[in-house]
Order: structure tokens, then sequence, then C-alpha cells
């Protein structure tokens, strides 16, 4: 490959790999324990995922395999936020999840020393209605939206023209999920799990989330967690393709306040 063949490899490979951590959302790491009177107990948790991301992309086209960690993520954030939200009561339960990235990477072309700019940004919803068999599970269906754009910015040199090229991609997963949890007074442990997309949106959509949760008092709530989450989305055909084969697994830590 030439030298502006690796650069741009790697700068697609190392944004698209930051953005779609999106596609890992929290599901489970809230507490079930309602409030007393059977009312309904709201929970809001900002989080932090430590992902690691391995598989292969196809962007226009064009086969990049990623195998990046935390640090590669992180780097190039601009600007992020990550927020869960889940309204329950002793028979259902209900969740938000909602996070927005914007990552850029501004760089030179070998040889040409051009300045390239690339950016990615990516929105990631997804919201689910449980259902409490027993104490200790749940069951239930929900969707994942997912929109990803991204950008490509050369300048026009001396004799090569610039490039200025975007593309967008929006899907939905349906999903089929389960929540265990066994309360332990002031302690949580529970595992968390879904599986979707079923071709409608990717053709296979999958994720296992064990947890486990300290509330200090009846306000506030520690959690951490570790998520596997896989996911095999494909569109379009030619050097119009687009495909993310991809697991995103690592740790998460989120702050739990209930009200």
């Amino acid at each position: 490959m030439s030298r502006s063949g690796t650069f741009f490899g790697g700068l697609i490979r190392d944004l698209f790999c930051a953005t779609l951590l999106g596609l890992v959302v929290p599901h489970g790491a809230a507490a079930q324990d309602t409030s007393p009177d059977g009312l309904w107990e709201f929970t809001v948790a900002p989080y932090l995922l430590f992902p690691h991301m391995d598989g292969d992309v196809t962007i226009r086209g064009i086969p990049v395999e990623v195998d990046v960690g935390p640090g590669d993520i992180f780097e190039r954030l601009d600007f992020g936020v990550m927020l869960y939200f889940e309204a329950a009561n002793p028979d259902w339960a209900f969740t938000l999840d909602l996070l927005y990235m914007n990552l850029g990477e501004t760089g030179q072309l070998p040889v040409s020393e051009r300045v390239a700019e690339a950016d990615m940004k990516q929105l990631a919803l997804e919201v689910r209605g449980m259902r409490r068999l027993a104490s200790w599970a749940e069951v239930g269906v929900g969707g994942r939206l997912n929109v990803l754009e991204g950008g490509l910015f050369v300048e026009e040199g001396e004799v090569l023209p610039g490039i200025d090229v975007s593309q967008t991609k929006t899907w939905f997963d349906p999903l089929i999920a389960a929540r265990f949890i066994a309360p332990l007074t002031r302690w949580q442990l529970g595992v968390s799990g879904d599986i979707g997309g079923f071709g409608i949106g990717s053709d296979l959509a999958w994720q296992v989330y064990p947890f486990v949760g300290y509330r200090f008092s009846r306000l506030f709530e520690l959690a951490a967690a570790y998520r596997w989450l896989g996911m095999d989305y494909e569109t379009g055909s030619g050097t119009d393709i687009f495909r993310y084969d991809m697991v995103t697994f690592g740790p998460e830590i989120g702050f739990l306040f209930h009200f």
C-alpha cells in the first residue's frame, strides 16, 4: 500500500472505531429496587465506557481491519454525551439511552504535505420496555437507532485536486432483551443481555452485560460492569458498500442518581 493509502487507512480506522463506540450503551446498570410504596422510581446515570474494538469496517468499498483500545478512541474525542435514564415500578421498567460523539483528526499527507481533516459524528438512541416476571427477572423488547456521519477533506494541491466527501448511514435494530438481578441489601449483582437486528437493521446484533452496584444511599449508587457487544451490519454494493462487523468489549463505570 502507498504511504497515502496508509495514512487514509489509519485515519479512517481510528476515527471510525472511536465513533462507533456509540453502539455500546448501558442496559441494566440501573438499580431495580423500587420505592417502598410501589410508586415509580426514576434513575439518571452518566457513564463512561473504556472500549476495545476488534473486527472489520468497509467504507465506500474500502475494507479496514480494526483492533484499537481506549487510548486511540479518547485521544480523538472532541465532544461526547453518555446518559442513561430509567423509570421503574414493581411491574415495569422503561429505559432510554442517549449517546452522542463528535471526533476529529487533522494531519498531513505524505510527500505532498497537503492538509487532511477527517471527522465522525455519531448518535445512538435506544429504548426498552421490560416486564418483571419475578423479583429477580425481567424480559422485554426495544430498539436501537444508530446515525453515523463521516467526512474527509483534503486541500487542493498544485497539481492534484482536493477531496471533500461525506457519508451518512442510519439503521435501526429491534431487540429482545432480558435482565436478571440479585438484590443483596445495598449491593446488586446481575446480568443483562439482548439479541436483535434480524436483518431489519443489522443481520445480527447481540450483547452480554454483567454488572455490580453499590447503593450508598437512597439517592446515590456506584456501578461497574463489563460489556461485550457484537454487530454485523451491511448495506450498498460495489464502491458504495458500507459494512460494520465488530465486537466491542471493555469495562464501564456509572454514577446513578435515584429519585
